[in-house]
This record gives C-alpha cells, sequence and structure tokens, in this order.
C-alpha cells in the first residue's frame, strides 16, 4: 500500500472511545485547538498554582458545554466548535487567567446542571441535581441572582417542583438579601464596577458621599419589579421549554436581572457569555445577539484592566439592552403571548 494511500486511510479513520466515536480530523482538530488555547494563556500563568486551577476549570468548562451541546443537537462538529470557542474565548482567558476570577467555576457548575436537567428527560433525580447545583450557586455569590427567572419558568412547566423552587428561592433570597445589606450600608457608589449596564447611560457617577445610593436602590427595585412583571407575561402564555428556549430563558433571565442590578463587575458577564456560545449553536440564525453581548462584554474587562474602553461603556450598555429586547421578544413569541392575550380580549 502506498504511503498516501495510508494517509487517506487515516485521515477518515474512525476511533472510539467509551460511547465517543470521533475521527482523526476531528481528534486532530481538538488538539490543535487546546494547543492554541493554552499558547493563549501562557504568558499570563507564571508559576502560581491557582492560576493553573482556574484553567483547568475552563478546560472542563469546555467539555460540559461541548458535551450539552452534543446531546441537544446530535452533532460532533457543533459540540467541537463549541469547544474550541469557549476555550479561545477572550472573556474565558480575561477572566479565569488574567483576572484569576472564579466566575469560571460558576459557569462549570451551572453547565453541569443544565446538562443533569436536559439528560434527565423528566426522571426525579437530574432535577434534584439541577437543583441542588444551582441553589449551591445562588448562595456563592449574587451575580447568578438572574437565574431565578428561569427557574421560576421552569416550575411554571412542571419541570421543577415546587420544593425545589422553594428551596433556590430560598439560597437566592438569602444571598441576594445579605449582600445588598452589606453594600447598601458600606457606602459604595457605582464608580468602581465595570459591568455594561444601565448606570452607565444614567450616570453612574450621579450620586455620591452618602450611606445609600439611592439610585443603586431604585436599581433594586427595578430588577425585581420587572423579573415579576415580565414571569407573569410568560405565565399567560404556554411555553414549553426545549433546550433552545430553555437557554435563551437562562440567558435572558441573567441578562436582564444584571441590566438593573447595581454593583456588578465585568465578572457578571461571563456566564451569559458561555451561554450564549451554546445558544448560537442550537439557533445559528441569531448569531448575532451572541457576537454583541461578548463585544459588550469583553468592554467591561478592557475597562478593568486599562481604566477605559474602546468607546464610551455607555455604547455597551445600549448595545446589551438590544440584546436584551430581542431574547425578550423571543420569549414572549415562544410562549404565544401574542395570541394568548387576543383570545382574552376576544
Amino acid at each position: 500500500m502506498h504511503v498516501d494511500d495510508l494517509l487517506r486511510g487515516l485521515l477518515f479513520q474512525r476511533f472510539r472511545l467509551g460511547t465517543v466515536s470521533f475521527d482523526f480530523l476531528e481528534g486532530l482538530l481538538a488538539v490543535c485547538i487546546t494547543g492554541t488555547a493554552y499558547l493563549l494563556r501562557t504568558p499570563f500563568l507564571g508559576i502560581r498554582l491557582p492560576n493553573g486551577l482556574y484553567m483547568l476549570a475552563e478546560w472542563y468548562l469546555a467539555l460540559a458545554a461541548a458535551a450539552l451541546v452534543r446531546h441537544l443537537t446530535k452533532s460532533r462538529k457543533k459540540a467541537l466548535l463549541t469547544y474550541g470557542m469557549i476555550l479561545i474565548l477572550p472573556v474565558t482567558v480575561a477572566e479565569g487567567t488574567i483576572l484569576r476570577g472564579n466566575a469560571c467555576v460558576g459557569a462549570l457548575l451551572f453547565v453541569c446542571a443544565l446538562l443533569f436537567l436536559v439528560q434527565s428527560e423528566g426522571r426525579r433525580r437530574g432535577a434534584w441535581l439541577f437543583t441542588l447545583v444551582t441553589a449551591g450557586l445562588l448562595l456563592w455569590s449574587v451575580r447568578y441572582t438572574g437565574l431565578l427567572m428561569g427557574c421560576v419558568a421552569l416550575w411554571q412547566n412542571r419541570r421543577l417542583k415546587a420544593e425545589q423552587l422553594f428551596l433556590l428561592l430560598a439560597a437566592g433570597g438569602a444571598r441576594f438579601f445579605a449582600a445588598y445589606r452589606s453594600w447598601l450600608s458600606a457606602g459604595y457608589t457605582l464608580v468602581a464596577f465595570h459591568w455594561p449596564n444601565v448606570y452607565e447611560i444614567v450616570g453612574r457617577e450621579a450620586v455620591q458621599g452618602q450611606p445609600v445610593d439611592p439610585l443603586a436602590l431604585v436599581g433594586l427595585f427595578l430588577a425585581c419589579g420587572l423579573s415579576v412583571l415580565f414571569l407573569y407575561l410568560i405565565s399567560m402564555g404556554g411555553m414549553e421549554p426545549d433546550g433552545k428556549k430553555l437557554l435563551r430563558l437562562f440567558l435572558f433571565g441573567g441578562l436582564f436581572a444584571g441590566y438593573f442590578l447595581p454593583y456588578m463587575d465585568q465578572s457578571y458577564g461571563y456566564l451569559p457569555c458561555v451561554l450564549a456560545i451554546l445558544y448560537v449553536m442550537l439557533v445559528p440564525g441569531e448569531f448575532l445577539a451572541p457576537v454583541l453581548l461578548q463585544i459588550a462584554a469583553f468592554a467591561g474587562y478592557q475597562e478593568c484592566f486599562n481604566g477605559e474602553s474602546m468607546m464610551p461603556m455607555a455604547v455597551f450598555a445600549v448595545l446589551q439592552f438590544l440584546v436584551i429586547l430581542w431574547l425578550g421578544a423571543g420569549l414572549l413569541r415562544d410562549a404565544g403571548i401574542g395570541i394568548s392575550l387576543w383570545k382574552r380580549r376576544n
């Protein structure tokens, strides 16, 4: 046999590891992506162990996201593309390597929780695993409070039981009240934070030097009130959350809450950026919304690193608002809100 015949046969050779099968080209591409991702992080790693631990969490996150996309789409190519995009995403490099932040650990846990939920297919064990992992995240950091909107919608569609929802609400509410009670009394202003939300538009330096920033207090009421209003609108319809709608629901909930919550730093955008990559794999036609979100989130890291971003942060806040509107309109369309309102009126 000639050498070219051997190479041709090797290129299309299929390998199997347990239940996972892949072609030689797919394996070679995965190795090249992994090497590229490692080289992107090498200048920032140094020799300290925590950096390596966070990078390891990023690798596990990419694998878990690829497994979730593989389960939802049955496509090895989309799973491999998800793995590569998450590893080379500028936000993941900035958060997990340069800043050595723990947002990559939280994203890994939530993606695993989603994987438990979609693989359970109505079985009790998967729903409880999702509940326990998400409750732990809600207790861990207030940046995950927006996920409660998706959890309530899952309960409305009987994907979660009442006791599971109560556990999630208790965990999220406890962390929320504890965090903002300490932050509001600490005299924080909105100057030191780098997440492009509504405060970049209305003025984050409007009120300073007071024990409680009234602008932040209004933002808290807006975040809670508008979230409840949107959940009421969703409940009027009949949306059955499949994989695409589930990702859109959690992506919208996280962005919607974070757009009005004060004191959110650049790390808030890490999980939405990961969910946006998963979402674009399921809905390729809406790729523009995740792209705009990646740009807006990375602007926060730019301001954190350099003290200023490439453009005024208000521009990125407007871009993020447009993404939120687009996702919200899609959710209302999925729930058939227009049809439901028409039927009730007539």
